[in-house]
């Protein structure tokens, strides 16, 4: 079961849409859906294609709340935005300004992310927190991903802050991406785990390369802000 919750505007009233993404659905219908401020997704279970086969069930659910300001999406949901990427199905478009990601971060990661960039033509703020990260051998996704313009990037995404395990190989390919591709940012901010990137960390000393990779990597906003000090706090 996928956990949906929607908080609408104005209101402190939160109302919980469990959905089975193996095609069931229980209490689907959304009251006035235009009112709905922010919406979250909820899922414990490993990514399985077998849950997820259902298109048309799963696009329908996520159509009731493309006009939601806030969007707070797991990693499993995550995956599957991966899965429509690399099959060529088509993604519902998102109104949002927000968008909340919490992930246990694997590479098959890289193409739903650019899939919600994409759908999200509106997008100011990007937040992204990693829970877990596994490396992998495999050459870097992003390279055959990123040759389309992505909307939200040449003209609205403002803010992007990455929490968690974010200095990893991959988590840098994809923050360098960002700033070489969003035209109008003005802030990047990274937090990394002092416990595991800080001076007594396992990882201290490939924390700093990666971090001084980040701070001359070419940005295609010369307003945007990256400072060293949030990469360890």
């Amino acid at each position: 079961m996928v956990l949906l919750w929607a908080k609408k505007t104005g209101s402190a009233q939160v109302e919980f849409k469990d959905i089975d993404m193996s095609g069931n659905v229980d209490v689907l219908d959304i009251a006035n859906v235009a009112s709905i401020a922010e919406v979250s997704s909820s899922r414990k279970l490993k990514f399985d294609l077998r849950l997820c086969n259902d298109y048309q069930g799963l696009r329908i659910v996520l159509q009731m709340i493309t006009g939601a300001k806030s969007l707070k999406l797991c990693s499993w949901l995550a995956l599957v935005f991966s899965l429509w990427q690399l099959t060529n199905l088509p993604s519902p478009s998102f109104s949002c300004k927000s968008l909340h990601l919490q992930l246990d971060f694997v590479k098959w990661h890289l193409p739903g992310i650019l899939n919600l960039l994409t759908h999200c033509p509106c997008l100011e703020n990007l937040i992204v927190k990693l829970t877990s990260y596994a490396e992998s051998t495999f050459q870097n996704i992003l390279s055959s991903m990123v040759d389309a313009p992505v909307q939200c990037l040449t003209h609205h995404l403002k803010t992007v802050e990455v929490t968690g395990l974010v200095m990893e190989k991959q988590v840098i390919q994809f923050l360098e991406y960002l700033l070489g591709h969003s035209m109008v940012l003005k802030k990047m901010k990274i937090l990394g785990k002092k416990e595991i990137y800080g001076p007594n960390g396992p990882k201290y000393d490939m924390a700093h390369e990666y971090e001084e990779r980040l701070m001359n990597a070419p940005k295609a906003s010369a307003s945007a802000e990256l400072n060293p000090s949030d990469v360890f706090p």
